[in-house]
């Protein structure tokens, strides 16, 4: 078997590392995978395959590959548009966010149904389309003909050699007795991290660790500087293997508005750690309540409770949540899975 994936970059986010992940473990499994992408990036992940950058107005070799898996709206519509040259290559695409709802919160309802109905419209077009959750795959299956299997996200944690200066600002913080919260994230409104800014002043004896950039962060700071719990916030920034820093992390933090999936809460999982996420139903789909501690979304005390519950029930919550995370959200099993999969597409 011969795979192609579309990438909008290479850079270390959330569906470039699942790709990352798939390629890892499919790698020796398959004939050949080849990685294409458009951006170039200061930052990113080192596939352990050829990577080729393409330009959106020539189409690659897709008749060279068995599958053709695309990756976000960009790369859907980069294969879409040169659907009518492929001629033996099944193509697919992967749901990873609630399209609807994602958009809402960068745009507006308006903007958001006609994003989500084109996009959907071009995913219809395709042999077969990936959903990271049951949730996605039931919201959304009527809008893709039916073509919707799930498939979980999965992932990984390696060994990976801390930043000495990083670690010492987070240290320094636990030696003076604060618990650490911890969260890491491309930074934008729907990560739902100024929740937890917003109770600070509330939980004297907490630090709040923040790994990441995006275009709210600075809007983070600002509100930590007006609510007068700048000293308590310690922002750091990108980090090639950001979960590293969870074994200085008390209770790892997922307070997102919408998420397809919430793949850095199993990296935390993985790592034993105590987890508050947020009520959704992506997460709910996941994880139990023995396992994590969910919180009603712009519900202060319920937030507030949340995070001393999975502090003093730390160890036992962090065990239960491993447990999960390894019986179903490995990055190798999702990548069996994918590989299932596609044998199953190539033999219809």
């Amino acid at each position: 078997m011969k795979i192609a994936f579309i990438l909008p970059s290479l850079i270390n986010k959330g569906p470039i590392v699942v790709v990352y992940n798939i390629v890892k473990y499919l790698k020796d499994k398959v004939d050949l995978i080849d990685v294409y992408y458009f951006d170039e990036a200061s930052s990113i992940l080192n596939f352990d395959c050829n990577t080729h950058q393409i330009n959106k107005s020539v189409p690659i070799d897709f008749d060279k590959f068995d599958i053709v898996h695309s990756h976000t709206l960009r790369a859907d519509v980069y294969v879409y548009k040169w659907r009518k040259k492929i001629k033996k290559a099944k193509i697919l695409t992967t749901i990873h966010q609630d399209t609807f709802s994602s958009f809402s919160i960068r745009y507006n309802s308006i903007i958001s149904f006609v994003l989500t109905h084109y996009w959907c419209y071009v995913q219809r077009n395709f042999d077969g389309v990936i959903s990271i959750s049951n949730q996605l795959n039931n919201k959304y299956k009527k809008l893709l003909s039916n073509k919707v299997t799930t498939i979980y996200n999965g992932c990984s944690i390696e060994s990976y050699n801390v930043n000495s200066e990083l670690q010492s600002l987070i240290v320094e913080y636990k030696s003076k007795g604060f618990k650490i919260l911890g969260t890491y994230a491309y930074i934008t409104q729907g990560k739902g991290l100024s929740q937890v800014i917003n109770i600070l002043d509330s939980l004297t004896d907490y630090v709040f660790v923040i790994i990441g950039e995006g275009p709210y962060l600075e809007n983070l700071k600002k509100s930590a500087e007006k609510l007068n719990v700048s000293d308590r916030i310690l922002f750091l920034p990108y980090i090639q293997a950001p979960y590293s820093y969870l074994q200085y992390i008390d209770v790892y933090m997922m307070p997102s508005y919408s998420e397809g999936f919430g793949l850095a809460m199993v990296e935390a999982a993985l790592a034993k750690k105590s987890i508050v996420c947020s009520n959704i139903p992506s997460f709910r789909e996941i994880f139990e309540s023995s396992e994590v501690c969910f919180f009603n979304l712009d519900n202060s005390d319920s937030l507030i409770q949340s995070i001393e519950l999975a502090y003093d029930q730390r160890t036992s919550r962090g065990e239960l949540a491993c447990q999960k995370a390894n019986k179903f959200f490995t990055a190798e099993k999702m990548a069996d899975n994918h590989l299932l999969y596609y044998k199953k597409i190539l033999n219809k």
